[in-house]
């Protein structure tokens, strides 16, 4: 392998590096993320995904560190696994941003249709009554779904940005 200018080295080894961060903060928000949804009831999905980030952010880091000894060593193998991994991992997640906005509409059907299941609202959780004060709503269409026992999350203040 020819000599490579000093300059293009160390503007790969600050990218490789940025790309490292940006993975390590993948993983940190990965494992936030599992922590706090282990506290939910039914969040058997939703850690599916977390560990498909878990791979995501562990491969991308592997990746990088194939990418700096290739550079720092000049090995041509370790940069050819770093370059053909990146641009595999980089179309895998842009055909995964794709498949998601496709079937966002979706998404929110099955989410709503699920929360529909709940009907009358008497019978919901402290974690809707929660949703409804964080999001100043009331219901899923309106206050009727709570029937004759409007919860106090249903109540207008006078500081609500979005008035009743």
């Amino acid at each position: 392998m020819g000599r490579a200018n000093v300059w293009l080295k160390r503007t790969f080894i600050v990218v490789i590096s940025l790309i490292a961060i940006i993975s390590l903060l993948l993983l940190g928000f990965s494992l936030f993320s599992h922590g706090h949804l282990h506290q939910q009831e039914e969040a058997e999905r939703e850690i599916a995904v977390i560990h498909v980030m878990y791979v995501i952010a562990a491969v991308i880091i592997l990746l990088t560190i194939f990418g700096a000894i290739g550079v720092w060593k000049e090995i041509r193998w370790a940069l050819i696994v770093y370059a053909v991994g990146m641009i595999l991992s980089s179309l895998l997640m842009l055909g995964l941003n794709i498949q998601g906005l496709a079937s966002q509409s979706q998404v929110r059907q099955d989410v709503k249709k699920q929360y529909l299941n709940l009907l009358p609202l008497v019978n919901a959780t402290e974690f809707l009554d929660d949703i409804q004060t964080e999001l100043e709503c009331c219901g899923l269409e309106s206050y009727r779904d709570w029937k004759f026992n409007i919860p106090n999350s249903c109540l207008c203040t006078d500081k609500s940005t979005n008035p009743c």
